[in-house]
């Protein structure tokens, strides 16, 4: 055959080939910014207030905040010593933040970003969310064993509601429920969130360490990520585990799309896991690459971008002990918020 031949059928097969295999499937989300935020890289929570554009970055004795519509950072909470999370009071704006070495959250303005108001409470804070049923602030208190309540109205705190073991994300259904995470329990806890009880406790029977939690308000599902690579689904009205769906390893949050229908994991582990909740049964839809250490996130509720957060990696040392977490050192100022927007 020459060459002109096998050029032309070399041709002819690849055209087949090329008609005949399935399209590759787009990925489910794209990086499409990169938001430098410099200072610490001692970050923890992420959190977005759709109404003010606004996305909220816990870093080390402060919050930077960045707006969603530029990405762009356009301030600073300043003050928060050990800060680990914000809440945002919807009937003034005003955004608290936890100021865990000094027990103590501050109310910022959302025009200055200037504090107005201090309220001590009883044990460092870790998860914040408002629940608009009591129109009350909860606050895990990551040094002992409940939740606080704090009224952003009157700017004072409510006796400590105690779980009898450690605490990490909460989050609210806005019918008069609280979701609490109790890694160490392996459980769940549901607070009423006007009388401050306990109204019941789940083990959580497909996994270990929950600590990322997400709600499915319209279905009544609970999404909580665990530290063992799955994510349990409970119902919320009698806490039976409805779904046990495999994420990445090393998760901190949990989030969900109620456009998409969609609960995330975001895990150190360099991934977003995504879970489908828009059939009978949620389902597994995979992994997105990351970056490592991008392991707390929120999601933007209109436009359905997924923001994350981690440092340039400058070294990791093993962990002292087997099953253990590795000491990593981050390059200083390399902080970035990353977005991620889901494919067409």
């Amino acid at each position: 055959m020459t060459n002109r031949f096998r050029r032309a059928a070399l041709g002819a097969l690849l055209l087949t080939a090329a008609a005949t295999a399935p399209a590759m499937a787009a990925p489910l989300y794209q990086l499409v910014h990169t938001v430098n935020l410099g200072g610490s890289t001692a970050w923890d929570y992420v959190n977005l207030d759709g109404k003010q554009q606004l996305v909220f970055i816990s870093h080390g004795t402060e919050e930077t905040v960045v707006s969603t519509a530029s990405n762009k950072v356009v301030g600073t909470l300043k003050g928060l010593d050990g800060s680990h999370n914000v809440a945002v009071d919807p009937a003034t704006g005003y955004i608290w933040g936890d100021a865990r070495k000094t027990n103590e959250v501050i109310a910022f303005s959302p025009k200055t970003f200037k504090p107005v108001a201090h309220v001590a409470i009883p044990g460092g804070a870790d998860g914040m969310t408002y629940d608009k049923a009591s129109k009350t602030i909860f606050i895990a208190a990551g040094s002992t064993q409940g939740v606080i309540a704090v009224d952003p109205a009157t700017q004072t705190a409510y006796p400590e509601i105690s779980v009898g073991t450690g605490v990490e994300s909460l989050v609210a259904d806005g019918k008069g429920n609280l979701f609490v995470a109790l890694p160490k329990a392996n459980e769940i806890a549901r607070i009423d969130t006007k009388t401050r009880q306990v109204t019941a406790t789940w083990p959580t029977t497909g996994c270990t360490s929950p600590t990322g939690m997400a709600l499915d308000k319209k279905k009544g599902l609970v999404f909580t990520s665990c530290h063992s690579g799955t994510m349990d689904v409970l119902n919320a009205d009698t806490g039976a585990v409805v779904a046990t769906l495999p994420i990445g390893m090393g998760t901190d949050s949990a989030a969900f799309d109620g456009k998409l229908h969609r609960a995330f994991s975001s895990n150190r582990d360099g991934t977003l896991s995504v879970i489908d909740d828009s059939g009978a049964t949620p389902v597994a839809l995979g992994n997105v690459p990351t970056m490592p250490g991008a392991r707390t996130m929120a999601v933007d509720p209109k436009t359905g971008d997924v923001y994350t957060v981690t440092a340039q990696i400058a070294s990791t040392t093993p962990p002292a002990t087997p099953g253990g977490k590795p000491k990593v050192t981050y390059v200083p100022g390399s902080l970035e918020l990353l977005v991620y927007a889901p494919s067409a």
